[in-house]
């Protein structure tokens, strides 16, 4: 399990959002963490500032943006008082943030300027209605750029997470020490220990999805005719069981014996098989990196990763590796 320290939560209406508050309280307490709410406000430009001057009747022409602004942070904060009150009630420190800008670029700075473990934002219920996706701009920026983890709460659906999953690359090509003996993955490391945290059950069980190809299969059979069909199965069950070893090794080194690990290795592209794995086994939380483990310097998510989430319909915890850089400056 990992330590948690201090949690966002990227708000945008106290209504829609209360079942994710009470969760984020509840794991908050859980993890003796204390929670910042950001809310960001547009920002006000010379041009919608003139329009107000003009229009609205409760603004005087000798009003200040300065003032304005300080008018609409008072009136936001307001809103929050029931979650303060919330808070309070479990002891759960509780910090209210009213920002102006683009939210997810707030929200990123705040996370790089105040050592933020989690950031938690929801869903929105019309990018669910109007496109097939669930992430709409927005959560896209916060996947891409953000350093922390980005838990991303689908609309709509229940909490606590009933079923999770965790999604881990491996390489058999590297990974090696000096006694030629695998070493488990950082971020493999860090998913596993991230989906342990949120298992909510007397009996945690964790599933661990990792989608395998044998690669060489096709020029086997291309350059070798002679083999038969349980030859080509042989072959692809050993490439299989490498996996499969590779995968037991990551459960085995995060050393949670109270947790019951189930690997589900389909084969295929990982793009086109993990949505559907997903989709068949009800997952409720996705817990995956969304950067390659030997990313390359200004890659801010990996073509693999954009592509599943493209696809999935559930909420998705999303990791970087430790050593990514955000984009977006403090």
């Amino acid at each position: 399990m990992t330590v948690l320290n201090h949690l966002l939560l990227l708000s945008q209406s106290v209504k829609n959002e209360q079942e994710l508050f009470k969760w984020t309280l509840k794991f908050a307490k859980q993890n003796n963490a204390k929670i910042t709410v950001l809310r960001a406000l547009p920002e006000i430009d010379h041009g919608l500032f003139h329009w107000l001057t003009e229009v609205v009747a409760d603004v005087s022409s000798d009003t200040t943006p300065e003032a304005l602004m300080t008018k609409q942070r008072q009136a936001t904060l307001s809103e929050f008082t029931t979650w303060q009150d919330q808070a309070k009630a479990v002891d759960v420190a509780l910090a209210v943030q009213i920002e102006f800008g683009k939210p997810f670029y707030r929200a990123i700075q705040y996370v790089l300027n105040h050592s933020v473990d989690w950031l938690i934002k929801q869903t929105d219920e019309a990018t669910h209605t109007l496109t097939k996706h669930i992430f709409d701009s927005q959560d896209l920026h916060l996947l891409r750029k953000c350093p922390c983890p980005v838990l991303l709460h689908k609309h709509g659906t229940n909490l606590p997470f009933q079923k999770v999953m965790a999604c881990l690359d491996v390489n058999l090509d590297d990974g090696f020490g000096d006694d030629n003996i695998r070493e488990p993955d950082e971020l493999n490391q860090r998913i596993l220990a991230e989906a342990t945290n949120v298992l909510d059950s007397e009996e945690p069980y964790l599933e661990v999805l990792h989608a395998w190809q044998a690669e060489a299969e096709n020029l086997v059979r291309h350059w070798n005719t002679d083999f038969s069909e349980e030859d080509m199965f042989q072959f692809t069950e050993t490439i299989r069981h490498q996996h499969l070893k590779a995968i037991e090794l990551e459960i085995e080194a995060l050393n949670a014996p109270k947790i019951k690990f189930e690997p589900v290795l389909p084969k295929g592209k990982p793009e086109e098989v993990i949505p559907h794995i997903v989709e068949l086994h009800k997952v409720d939380l996705l817990v995956m990196g969304t950067l390659g483990r030997h990313g390359l310097p200004g890659i801010i998510i990996g073509n693999t990763s954009e592509s599943i989430l493209e696809q999935v319909n559930c909420s998705v915890l999303a990791l970087k590796p430790s050593s990514f850089v955000s984009p977006v400056k403090a």
